[in-house]
């Protein structure tokens, strides 16, 4: 525990135990001039130093016949047995709580105050309902106060402590310490009792049962107890500070230490978390959708270009100066990253990013301005909408952090694309410059994890979403908000997302294909038509395809996978009519007929890849992409809304509901009081600016 002692004391960070219940001062005084907010320095009493008065566990004079008697004691039976004694049956969480509580309340009001000096008070959310803003009079002087419950906050350290007990390190180094003074304890005991003589003469083993039955004699149960009550009190100290070092507390956020803290933020309004599909939703299409979703189903065409970076690119089959490109960055850093680092972040990619992807997609057609309103989902909405609530081989925690997971690797895929639209007059340049395909922030609620510093079992995570700029290029064609440009936006049957790809590989990977191109043919003249080999060669490797041509089991396998698609997708309401001539009935799924004399000339994988058949999706889809083949009537031209003035009552009563002298509204917006009283009584007219400065400051 010297490592205690050697630490500077000069530092906010070092933790000085304390009894203190009150937690200090809890208020930071602000002055505020206009616009500009400074922090009224407060001293903190810092410790000159950190005694340490526990002593290294010593071994008594007998040395090597003691100390290797303790080491085959403390097996790791009797290690896991106390740890849950010393977590469970003593006082020491209770010791440990409110030391852990008290410094970690001083650095979270350290990180508030430091925060505000640099950034002001939009640095932080003063709504929260753990904060009290409050006014000081004429001095412009205020005071931010941190209103915690003690008791709220304490219980939930102590429950968050007992992840810690369980640490391998806490094991190795507290719990065997502990546990080396129980059985140096129970020697020097048993010696008093039996002589020196006796106890000399017996031999280890008997001497390691005579310990063991010492310690677990009922008749000691009591001053054992005694003995772990003191221990706790020696101890307690050099467990907090171990519990402190694992938290690099300089390197934590505002929000890690209300996390650690378990202060309870706003919960998200109902607007902003919810998530309602309808059977049949509305999604977009266009090129980055429709090429993102390929490169997380198809990781065999990534490929390092010439700068060693990974990235997977479609070029239109139409027009191949057209093309997208996507590369893989890190979490908040626009830097591609190689191909080895990126490799990773591929693997993640799968179903469940490309069906997370599809949500988001649908929830980002519900947005009036897509590239700059982000909405935010709950995991337990996400998890029951894939039908992962059904799936009970895992746990609620482990389902959330799998949609973290894929929200995540979404988060790092960017989006380059140069793709011209429209012909001729009517060319719409849609070229945009690299970006993000999705911003998101992944927020877990729940209980902190002592031993990693996360919440490893989240009871919530919530995501927010920001499609990235791309949406601004295809989704708002010649300044069109109705999103209707050409490959633009189909539909989404929802029973896609519940297909399972473990069982239902083939018919969920089909099912996607062929929502992206319902809409881009959908103005063609048979929009439903396809041959089997086609579809095959968008889902699948060719080298799949070769192999099942070469291999008569690769080529049963593949005809299997592919009738039970088919016949999964007809369960879920898909129309599928087969070609007589080159589809036979025969060959067609669950077909009874008898095969023709002459169906060995070809192999029936042969046969299979040249048929053809009309796949339509779910009713209603035919009939709302028929509608895009019909002439657009004349949009009527709306009158905008009428915005009533804001008038002077307004301005004084949205300012007297704020507790804000005129002085101080005056403050913010940079003008007079003798002007704001002007303005309320009429005798100055609101400007245009003015009045979107007062609505945003007073909420009107």
């Amino acid at each position: 525990m010297s490592q205690i002692q050697s630490q500077p004391a000069t530092s906010i960070y070092v933790f000085k135990p304390t009894t203190d219940g009150a937690g200090g001062d809890r208020s930071i005084k602000l002055k505020i001039r206009g616009d500009q907010v400074d922090v009224v320095s407060d001293q903190h009493n810092e410790p000159t130093s950190v005694d340490n008065d526990l002593d290294s566990t010593t071994i008594p004079q007998q040395g090597y016949r003691w100390s290797r008697l303790i080491s085959e004691i403390l097996t790791a039976d009797y290690l896991d047995r106390l740890t849950v004694t010393l977590r469970d049956h003593s006082s020491l969480p209770d010791l440990i709580t409110p030391q852990l509580f008290q410094h970690l309340l001083k650095i979270y009001k350290h990180k508030v105050q430091t925060a505000i000096q640099i950034e002001g008070l939009d640095a932080i959310d003063a709504s929260l309902p753990h904060f009290n803003l409050v006014k000081g009079g004429q001095k412009k002087i205020k005071s931010l106060d941190i209103i915690i419950d003690d008791k709220s906050s304490q219980s939930y350290l102590r429950n968050s402590l007992s992840e810690f007990f369980t640490h391998t390190g806490f094991k190795d180094e507290f719990v065997k310490a502990i546990g080396t003074h129980f059985i140096t304890w129970a020697l020097e005991e048993i010696e008093t009792s039996i002589g020196k003589t006796v106890f000399k003469a017996l031999t280890d083993s008997e001497l390691e049962q005579t310990v063991r039955d010492y310690l677990l004699d009922a008749e000691h149960a009591s001053v054992l107890q005694e003995k772990i009550s003191f221990l706790g009190q020696v101890y307690c100290r050099d467990i907090t500070q171990a519990i402190i070092d694992s938290l690099n507390l300089p390197n934590c956020s505002i929000q890690d230490l209300e996390n650690l803290l378990g202060l309870k933020h706003k919960p998200p309004t109902s607007e902003e978390i919810h998530l309602e599909m309808q059977p049949i939703a509305a999604i977009p299409t266009s090129i980055p959708i429709a090429s993102s979703i390929r490169a997380q189903l198809r990781p065999d065409l990534w490929a390092q270009n010439e700068n060693q970076l990974a990235v997977f690119q479609y070029r239109s089959k139409n027009n191949p100066s057209n093309y997208i490109e996507h590369y893989i960055t890190s979490p908040g850093d626009i830097a591609m990253l190689p191909w080895e680092a990126a490799e990773q972040i591929i693997n993640k990619f799968g179903f469940d990013t490309v069906k997370l992807q599809l949500i988001f997609a649908a929830r980002t057609m519900d947005q009036v301005d897509p590239w700059k309103s982000p909405f935010r989902l709950k995991s337990s909405d996400i998890i029951q909408l894939l039908g992962w609530d059904r799936n009970h081989s895992s746990s609620m925690p482990e389902k959330r952090n799998a949609v973290a997971s894929a929200a995540y690797a979404l988060s790092c895929m960017l989006v380059k694309s140069v793709w011209i639209e429209g012909r001729g007059k009517r060319k719409v340049d849609a070229s945009t410059p690299i970006g993000r395909m999705w911003d998101v922030l992944i927020d877990p609620h729940g209980q902190i994890d002592w031993v990693t510093g996360k919440i490893e079992n989240p009871d919530e995570v919530y995501i927010t979403i920001s499609p990235g700029l791309w949406t601004k290029h295809f989704l708002n064609r010649a300044g069109s908000k109705a999103k209707e440009a050409l490959h633009q936006f189909g539909y989404l049957a929802r029973d896609i997302l519940q297909i399972d790809p473990y069982h239902n590989e083939m018919a969920l990977r089909l099912a996607i294909q062929l929502t992206l191109d319902s809409r881009v043919r959908a103005r063609n003249q048979n929009p439903y038509e396809y041959r089997v080999v086609g579809l095959l060669e968008d889902v699948l490797p060719r080298t799949e395809i070769d192999r099942a041509l070469d291999d008569k089991y690769k080529a049963r396998d593949l005809k299997n996978r592919w009738n039970r698609a088919l016949k999964l997708l007809m369960s879920l309401g898909w129309e599928i009519e087969f070609d007589p001539d080159t589809y036979p009935e025969w060959l067609q799924p669950g077909s009874k007929a008898p095969k023709p004399a002459d169906w060995r000339k070809v192999k029936i994988i042969e046969r299979l890849l040249r048929g053809k058949l009309r796949i339509k999706p779910p009713q209603p889809i035919p009939s709302l992409l028929a509608r895009l083949k019909e002439p657009k009537k004349p949009q009527q031209i709306e009158a905008p809304p009428v915005v009533e003035e804001l008038t002077g009552d307004q301005m004084r009563e949205g300012r007297e509901k704020r507790g804000w002298s005129r002085k101080e509204l005056a403050g913010f917006l940079d003008v007079s009081a003798d002007y704001i009283g002007k303005l309320e009584r009429g005798d100055r007219l609101i400007t245009p600016t003015l009045e979107k400065k007062l609505r945003r400051l007073l909420s009107l």
